[in-house]
């Protein structure tokens, strides 16, 4: 292992306490990527993986949300990955060290997660990534992506440089056609979102379309009505993310009470 990957390692190290915060307080980032990976992952995913997961949280989500999926966190940071094992392993979800490359991991995968990782793979390393995903995709495959856009990066370094990572690269509508082309796959979706800012992120979805799909017709106008009153009756689905104080007790009761601030736990 190189200085620079035992530099890069050591930095998501040390982010670990950040990572369990954001899970047990909530992240309005992961809410924002999520409501994209929702409309994108399409009625049931049968494996799911997670690039970067950090300690699990998302991988734990996602199985959550499709559950008869098997779900796979992958990350660089070995004291992460520690953490995810221990608040969230379970039989449907399973944790592996290490960048992603070819043969790592075997299989395909009908849903491919990257939150706020693709701008911190080096320029040098993408075409390596871009070769494992084209391996782990098959043809229904939904690659979904969330990054700053080159906007809020410039924002960051100069009004909140202790937040750039050791790589933090400008990513672009371009730089997804480029990872399209490489894997075989078409830019399905690119749109810039608000999370703090309004354009601060970008949500990207790649895949092959398979057949035609068809849209369905517009509703007649009387049709419409009542179709609007049993909206205002229809149940709204339950939140799959559970209180805090849920949240806060499964980090207290598996990492033990030490591992969270007692002034932080409210």
């Amino acid at each position: 292992m190189n200085t620079r990957q035992n530099e890069i390692r050591e930095y998501y190290d040390s982010q670990v306490q950040g990572k369990l915060r954001g899970f047990v307080e909530g992240n309005d980032r992961v809410e924002c990527a999520w409501s994209t990976i929702e409309q994108w992952a399409g009625e049931e995913p049968g494996r799911i993986l997670e690039v970067g997961c950090g300690i699990g949280d998302i991988v734990w989500r996602m199985s959550q949300r499709w559950t008869r999926s098997h779900v796979v966190g992958l990350d660089v940071s070995q004291r992460s990955l520690r953490l995810a094992e221990a608040l969230f392993g379970e039989s449907r979800i399973s944790f592996c060290e290490g960048p992603l490359v070819r043969g790592r991991l075997s299989g395909s995968f009908d849903l491919i997660v990257l939150m706020d990782v693709y701008e911190h793979i080096g320029v040098e390393n993408r075409r390596e990534l871009h070769e494992a995903i084209k391996e782990l995709k098959n043809e229904h495959t939904r690659i979904v992506l969330a990054f700053p856009t080159p906007r809020h990066l410039a924002w960051l370094k100069i009004h909140q440089p202790d937040r750039i990572q050791p790589i933090d690269d400008d990513i672009t509508i371009e730089t997804m056609a480029v990872l399209a082309h490489d894997t075989g796959t078409d830019v399905l979706c690119y749109k810039e979102v608000g999370v703090w800012h309004e354009g601060d992120y970008a949500h990207a979805v790649l895949g092959q379309r398979v057949g035609w799909k068809d849209i369905p017709q517009a509703v007649q106008p009387a049709c419409g009505i009542m179709m609007k009153i049993g909206e205002l009756f229809r149940r709204q689905p339950e939140s799959l993310v559970p209180p805090r104080s849920e949240r806060l007790a499964r980090v207290l009761q598996r990492l033990g009470p030490d591992c969270y601030p007692s002034s932080a736990r409210g």
